[in-house]
């Protein structure tokens, strides 16, 4: 943020007193990262909600005085959305967190006792035919329940075609691209696909009908 303040200061940043121009409030800013690695940690809003409230981040209420008030969930997702805190100078969090982040705030993810969890490649898959994201879908049978990535669009009955890939499949899948094709080091020493690892080196991987993958990995 550069030249005079005229509009509402994002959070995170402050007033410079004598120059007017917008500055970074480190206190805060230490939040906005907290904030996005509980979301991708795989946390609901309302979760990250309790969380930093807990903690005691207080949130000043607009239009009343700086009156403290409890943080809608609204503003927290503001705060995941917003590109500025992926850019060079807030430097809260990289360019590709940010991006998965505000994937992730489009997509269904499963809730496991009282915490949100969420598979290697959810915001980052994507269906080939139609652009949606993969979505998660848990399937229960003989005792057992079996994890499945399918196609978003197709799940909410609005299209496309009926086709899913087991999360395990498509994980082990996208590993050994990754070692084989591009011959990612990082990937040739782990066991699984974890979400880190999934964020930090994958932009999109693109999913077909029958399971074949395409790659795109993050500048």
């Amino acid at each position: 943020m550069n030249g005079k303040i005229t509009e509402r200061i994002p959070y995170g940043f402050m007033r410079h007193e004598k120059y007017g121009v917008a500055v970074m409030d480190r206190e805060k800013m230490e939040s906005v990262k907290l904030m996005f690695r509980l979301c991708l940690d795989g946390m609901s809003l309302r979760q990250i909600k309790n969380v930093i409230e807990f903690q005691g981040i207080e949130y000043l209420a607009k239009y009343k005085r700086d009156k403290i008030v409890g943080w809608p969930l609204a503003e927290i997702k503001k705060i995941l959305s917003d590109p500025i805190y992926g850019n060079e100078r807030s430097n809260a969090i990289a360019k590709e967190e940010l991006e998965i982040a505000r994937r992730k705030l489009t997509v269904n993810t499963r809730v496991v006792g009282k915490r949100m969890e969420i598979s290697a490649l959810v915001g980052i898959a994507v269906c080939k035919e139609c652009g949606s994201f993969l979505v998660e879908k848990s399937v229960s049978t003989r005792g057992r329940t079996y994890l499945y990535y399918m196609c978003g669009k197709n799940k909410k009955g609005k299209g496309c075609s009926t086709h899913k890939i087991t999360v395990e499949e498509l994980n082990k899948k996208v590993l050994e691209v990754m070692r084989k094709e591009i011959g990612d080091r990082e990937a040739l020493c782990c066991e699984d696909l974890t979400r880190e690892i999934a964020i930090r080196r994958l932009k999109y991987v693109s999913v077909d009908s029958v399971g074949n993958i395409e790659i795109m990995l993050n500048k």
